[in-house]
């Protein structure tokens, strides 16, 4: 596989779908619905599943299942080096947020009925990165989130290689949560 693009546009168009092909579970795949991913100020891009390959487009469908935004400075520590350090582990928990595109749909009727955004508050050497999660179609909360994870970038990247869990990392003193606790309980089918 290629190294990972720092540039956003080269992320999801090349990057991503080349990482998505050959994923276990996703030969035949084909999604109810999408995952949004927003950087900045910069244009919408939809992934959606259809039969293995990966779509992307530069609109918000109507059948959203998650969106995520993530500002622009925070695109690299996040999304790039996040991709980079689990590029070594399984591959289905390389992309977690892609989860949603293999869910049944029991599991995305009850993503998209959550009420409120989950923001993920990630400690990283140099500073503190954000990355919201909203279900469906709902406008993102991203300056006054329902609820916020705060933890360390590495334990939330041990969390998608499956290295660990959200109960450990909460039993251990490694997570703290503020807000409606209820938001990423109801989302834990998309980090687990």
């Amino acid at each position: 596989m290629s190294k990972v693009p720092h540039d956003p546009e080269l992320f999801f168009t090349e990057w991503l779908a080349q990482s998505f092909e050959g994923l276990p579970g996703f030969a035949e795949q084909s999604a109810r619905g999408a995952v949004v991913f927003q950087v900045g100020a910069r244009e919408p891009v939809s992934v959606r599943a259809n039969q293995g390959k990966l779509e992307i487009a530069r609109a918000v469908p109507d059948d959203v299942i998650v969106q995520v935004n993530v500002a622009e400075a925070d695109f690299v520590p996040v999304m790039v080096q996040g991709a980079e350090l689990v590029s070594q582990a399984e591959p289905e928990r390389r992309l977690m947020v892609l989860k949603a595109l293999s869910l049944d749909d029991e599991r995305i009727a009850a993503i998209r009925e959550v009420q409120g955004s989950l923001a993920f508050v990630l400690q990283a050497t140099g500073g503190e990165h954000r990355v919201v999660l909203t279900p469906g179609n709902a406008r993102p909360e991203l300056v006054t989130p329902q609820c916020t994870v705060r933890c360390q970038l590495t334990d939330f990247l041990a969390l998608q290689r499956g290295e660990t869990n959200p109960f450990e990392l909460m039993m251990n003193g490694k997570i703290q949560i503020s807000g409606d606790g209820q938001i990423p309980m109801a989302l834990s089918s998309l980090l687990m």
